[in-house]
């Protein structure tokens, strides 16, 4: 009985995190994705496309935000952010071999909420602790190599692995 009560309260406290603060979670219990598929799976898909008032399809309908469940790679890789700055500036969601110019990790870095109009707007996930550094340095791994919807499940590193001409076709 103490067993079950201890995990649904280990489950709830971790899927409750203290809004509060911007604090990081216990990096014993983060799980490091390598490509795409864990990124979407661990990452994107539970903390981001799972909730309607997000990136699912009905927040994006309702908020004009991202879809990130129905085609997350298509929706990120290669496009244009709609950002007003971002915009402005000519930043995609997700610039191959170049995550110091992509807008996801503008996004998971920002220190405090900017305002959406002449900002970035808020940091995501919005309203929760940043993810941990561990996790947005492999998402900006993934981007620097290239943001392949494919690659190894045990894939390291960040050396562009597109040729020149590829990377510079998304500018």
């Amino acid at each position: 009985m103490w067993k079950i009560a201890g995990l649904s309260l280990a489950l709830f406290a971790f899927g409750c995190d203290d809004t509060t603060t911007n604090t990081q979670m216990d990096m014993s219990a983060v799980v490091i994705p390598h490509n795409f598929d864990q990124i979407n799976t661990q990452i994107l898909g539970p903390s981001c496309a799972a909730f309607s008032v997000c990136h699912s399809p009905e927040g994006a309908r309702d908020a004009n935000m991202l879809d990130l469940k129905t085609d997350p790679y298509t929706a990120l890789v290669g496009v244009l952010s709609e950002n007003v700055k971002a915009k402005g500036e000519g930043t995609l969601r997700v610039k191959p071999c170049d995550s110091a110019h992509s807008f996801l990790v503008f996004k998971l870095t920002l220190q405090q909420n900017q305002d959406k109009d002449t900002g970035y707007g808020d940091y995501m996930p919005d309203t929760n602790p940043h993810l941990p550094s561990a996790q947005i340095q492999a998402i900006a791994d993934w981007v620097d190599r290239g943001a392949l919807k494919t690659e190894s499940a045990t894939v390291t590193g960040k050396t562009c692995l597109l040729s020149t001409d590829m990377a510079n076709t998304t500018d």
